[in-house]
């Protein structure tokens, strides 16, 4: 029915309509409550049951961590796996049991509900986007405020696997790090953290909000990199999260210390996150913050903890944190656009100042000198800065082989592919995955004796190429829309979905496949 006017009277209902209560808002909330509860109970569990092993450098002053576990390796142990060589104490994994108590059932229980878990997370996150894109209802908006079932079902077995755990914990105890690599798990932490920012480049660029999509100069558009990647992680950069998540909520036990909570905070809310896909609270920029940010507090308690409550590690993870939030995650938050360009050069000044002081005045090294330990300012955002450069690099250099193989067919139409192929290609990604945790657990098994940032720094680029040939595969099945083209932001609102209430963090910006305009020369050139 038309109004006076000639619109559709229909359409002002519905914007007139307004939800009282937004679903997606309620299951976030509902998320929340429950981590906090079990947390609470599993430090509750652990202390009735007389745990109290905060770290190695406690082992001998705690009253049951002698009886559970062995001590961290500080003296060398010649011959013994996991226990001798370079930086024996950084590969060895504290929470676990005994060599002489391993048995076949403590192995396979924590295996089978990691793959378990794993399949199942993957599962929902591709229903989802079959539904969402390739079998898309142009009449229903792809982000809404409304919960889906495939949100219902993720959320729900994401709770049930966490109890699972809290069981499996104080049933057969050991976790994945019986059998894989420490460093590898973290590892996977840093790849999470480094598709992040590419996930994020679009909207924020690298330092300081700059070279945005919102950049309009020259030096911008030569500067920028290339969208091809970024659009591609856009797309999926789930399954990759997932992975990084699950793996390491199943690396450890579920172990009463204030480092396990932490830890277990953080993977909890990138699964909570990923179980509100295509939902508003998915798309909303202070909780994106908090996600990315948490590592700010969960690596200094962790270092804090492990490192005997000293300021021997700690600073160095909180500091190297605070740069990239200072640098380049706070810029994500719509009100930098509204404020003199100048005031985003404030918090990294403030940070520096700090940073410099008490590193040249409060933290001496080992040897009572002050200011030697200023370049632990560097190590992290030098880390992080260098692997999205090195995963960009590779995943352009697979779009590039794509476009030589494909050559005049690269730009048809995408047809999705027969059921048979599908399955082939869903295999492939399966399999990928599943050689990346095959090296972590050959690393261990063969004792690869080398320094903690050797291993960081292998896994890290190994990670970021198996991530890129998943993404490549997954790239044959679901193929990102307008992928190859530059579409402007404005003819493609009616793809997004409208915030419920005015909220500028909910910004239509945030549809993973659409392209910004006016980026050439470096756009989609691959």
């Amino acid at each position: 029915m038309e109004d006076a006017t000639g619109k559709d009277s229909k359409v002002g209902e519905e914007k007139t309509t307004k939800p009282l209560f937004r679903t997606d808002v309620i299951a976030w909330m509902l998320g929340v409550i429950f981590i906090v509860l079990l947390l609470i109970a599993v430090v509750f569990i652990g202390d009735a049951r007389g745990w109290d092993a905060d770290s190695g450098f406690t082992h001998n002053t705690s009253e049951t961590s002698a009886e559970r576990f062995l001590s961290e390796p500080y003296v060398e142990e010649p011959g013994v796996i996991g226990r001798c060589g370079v930086g024996a104490p950084s590969r060895w994994y504290y929470w676990k049991l005994k060599p002489v108590e391993v048995t076949a059932l403590t192995r396979i229980i924590p295996w089978l509900c990691y793959t378990s878990h794993q399949l199942f997370v993957w599962s929902c996150i591709y229903y989802a986007q079959k539904k969402k894109t390739v079998y898309a209802d142009p009449n229903v908006p792809r982000y809404s405020s409304k919960l889906n079932n495939f949100n219902l079902v993720a959320l729900i077995g994401n709770m049930v696997f966490h109890l699972i755990h809290l069981g499996q914990t104080h049933w057969t105890y050991d976790s994945l790090a019986q059998d894989v690599s420490s460093p590898s798990n973290i590892g996977s932490a840093i790849i999470i953290l480094i598709f992040i920012l590419m996930l994020e480049y679009r909207n924020r660029g690298m330092a300081f909000g700059w070279p945005s999509q919102d950049d309009k100069g020259k030096i911008s558009n030569k500067m920028r990199l290339p969208w091809g990647p970024q659009a591609m992680i856009r797309k999926y950069h789930g399954y990759v999260f997932a992975w990084g998540a699950v793996f390491t909520f199943w690396h450890h036990p579920m172990e009463n210390t204030i480092g396990h909570v932490m830890g277990f905070t953080h993977t909890w809310m990138f699964l909570l996150q990923g179980s509100l896909m295509f939902t508003q609270v998915h798309l909303n920029r202070y909780w994106r913050l908090l996600l990315e940010a948490w590592v700010i507090i969960h690596g200094t308690v962790v270092a804090w903890q492990t490192g005997n409550f000293l300021p021997t590690l700690y600073p160095m993870f909180m500091f190297g944190f605070l740069w990239l939030l200072v640098m380049t995650q706070l810029f994500g938050l719509p009100f930098w656009q509204q404020i003199p360009k100048w005031c985003r050069f404030v918090p990294f000044t403030v940070y520096l100042i700090i940073g410099i002081c008490i590193y040249g005045f409060v933290l001496p090294d080992g040897d009572g000198r002050y200011w030697s330990r200023l370049n632990e300012l560097v190590r992290i955002p030098a880390i992080e800065y260098v692997g999205i450069l090195f995963a960009w690099l590779v995943m352009w250099f697979f779009l590039w082989v794509e476009k030589k193989i494909k050559g005049d067919k690269y730009d048809e139409p995408f047809q999705p592919p027969s059921t048979v192929v599908e399955i082939l290609y869903i295999c492939g990604v399966i399999f990928t995955y599943a050689i990346m945790m095959a090296v972590s657990v050959l690393v261990q098994v063969f004792d690869w004796q080398a320094g903690i940032i050797t291993l960081l720094v292998f896994f890290t680029l190994f990670f970021s190429i198996g991530v890129a040939v998943t993404c490549m595969l997954l790239r044959q099945i679901i193929r990102p829309i307008n992928d190859g083209k530059v579409v402007d932001d404005k003819s493609a609102v009616t793809m997004k979905v409208e915030p419920a209430f005015v909220n500028e963090a909910f910004s239509t910006d945030a549809c993973d496949d659409i392209l910004p305009e006016n980026t050439l020369p470096n756009d989609m050139k691959v």
